[in-house]
């Protein structure tokens, strides 16, 4: 038995935003995220060294779901390619940089911070040291994660919502509309770094936004695949 490409396509777009904000979320909640990142960089480490296993879990979950994003832009444009092949292409393009991008700056959470923030905390550590665990955390945390993970992150993920929703406008006009709107919120947050305070807060919202998007997106092509399915076996 052969799997739909429809299925493998909404169900990774189902579990990429569920993946996200079950991250998105614990990390709200424990480590005060987004907003802990504007802190300064020993708090940050203190916080993170207390934080427990937990803590690994949300954000590895946000690292997963940025690596899932890929198999997701490619299984959707490849769904789509008979409809538009330039359009489809560019979002598997697009979407897998997004992913790509994102996951790079999540990594320095997996496997660079936690050895970090243990070290920071540690007994022996001498302030020296731990001026140079700050240096290489702000480092890290400015190219990994405001440059990489989050300008050019946002610019890619802008990118391929729209693209997917120039896709959608003729089955679901709703859902392609909401998309291009979520689209231009999540491409605001680039302006952050030009010095736009509510960029900041705007695409925090967005990209909340653009999860729920996503998984709507996911349901209606699981929903098609059903259809299918119905009229398979009523023909048979």
């Amino acid at each position: 038995m052969t799997t739909s490409p429809r299925l493998v396509a909404g169900t990774l777009l189902v579990a990429v935003p569920a993946v996200f904000m079950a991250g998105f979320t614990g990390l709200q909640m424990s480590f005060g995220y987004p907003e802990v990142l504007r802190r300064p960089a020993g708090e940050v480490l203190t916080q993170f060294a207390a934080g427990g296993m937990d803590l690994h879990i949300y954000w590895y979950a946000m690292f997963a779901a940025a690596l899932a994003l890929i198999a997701a832009a490619i299984s959707t444009g490849l769904l789509y390619w008979e409809r538009d092949r330039l359009v489809a292409g560019l979002s598997i393009g697009f979407g897998v940089l997004a992913g790509l991008v994102q996951g790079l700056g999540l990594l320095r959470w997996v496997i660079l911070i936690p050895g970090l923030a243990a070290h920071y905390v540690a007994p022996g550590t001498t302030e020296l040291q731990q001026a140079m665990d700050v240096a290489i955390f702000d480092f890290a945390n400015q190219f990994l994660g405001a440059g990489v993970g989050e300008h050019v992150g946002y610019l890619f993920t802008a990118i391929w919502t729209a693209l997917v929703s120039a896709l959608l406008v003729r089955d679901h006009k709703i859902l392609a509309v909401a998309g291009l709107v979520i689209a231009a919120g999540v491409a605001f947050g680039v302006l952050e770094a030009f010095g736009v305070g509510l960029a900041g807060a705007v695409v925090a919202i967005a990209f909340s936004l653009w999860a729920v998007w996503a998984l709507l997106v996911g349901i209606q092509v699981l929903r098609g695949d059903r259809k299918t399915a119905r009229v398979v076996a009523q023909s048979a």
